[in-house]
């Protein structure tokens, strides 16, 4: 099964279908191998990532050295375009999480796609506004909302977009959540328990879709 989970991107905003095939068609491939960091928070933008295939992870790192998760990106995910837009440096840093190819925009052939190809443009408006949506509600479920709601809408969300078997480790969870890895396994426990989910090793199951929304609140 190809792991297509997008914690910060959820919905429908990856290039697919034509945009895709346009992105691929005026940018350059390049291969990178797992581990590698092939955008790094601060940089200067001068083009975007386009992934092929493969998964990136979105994330910082904090002053001890901990890493905060913002998303796992799969196959027609953006990466770095917000900064080329905004002309702000790069705000995350992004590393493959397993062997990735991309496909590289630069600035100049993104100026010429604003300028000649609507669709284009259309779609990355609708892609900023629901990265502006999912972040807001992302600041909203941390303040208002428990561990176990987070976590439920998370398997919620994963389950709907991309099926019941999600490949996803309890430590992955709690990076994006923001609790602790004990706090993660805790709750699938009781979650397992009440026979909401399997789990396995790097990988979680959902078995009652319908008891997991009633737990999103």
């Amino acid at each position: 099964m190809q792991r297509t989970y997008h914690f910060s991107e959820i919905g429908p905003t990856r290039a697919e279908g034509d945009i895709f095939a346009l992105l691929v068609s005026v940018g350059r491939r390049h291969s990178f191998a797992a581990g590698s960091q092939v955008l790094h928070r601060g940089d200067q933008p001068t083009g975007f990532w386009l992934i092929e295939s493969g998964h990136l992870m979105a994330c910082r790192f904090g002053r001890d050295g901990e890493r905060i998760l913002y998303g796992v990106l799969g196959k027609g995910d953006l990466v770095g375009e917000l900064a080329c837009l905004t002309h702000l440096p790069q705000q995350v840093n992004a590393i493959a999480e397993d062997a990735v190819e991309l496909v590289w925009i630069d600035l100049p052939q993104i100026d010429r796609l604003l300028a000649n190809e609507p669709r284009f443009a259309r779609w990355m408006l609708a892609s900023m506004a629901h990265k502006m949506r999912t972040a807001l509600d992302r600041i909203e479920s941390d303040y208002s909302l428990s561990a176990q709601v987070r976590i439920a809408r998370v398997l919620a969300d994963l389950a709907t977009s991309d099926g019941p078997d999600l490949e996803i480790t309890q430590q992955e969870m709690a990076d994006f959540v923001g609790v602790s890895r004990v706090t993660v396994g805790k709750i699938l426990s009781d979650f397992a328990a009440k026979r909401l989910v399997d789990l396995g090793y790097g990988k979680i199951s959902v078995t009652d879709p319908n008891g997991i929304t009633a737990y999103c609140g």
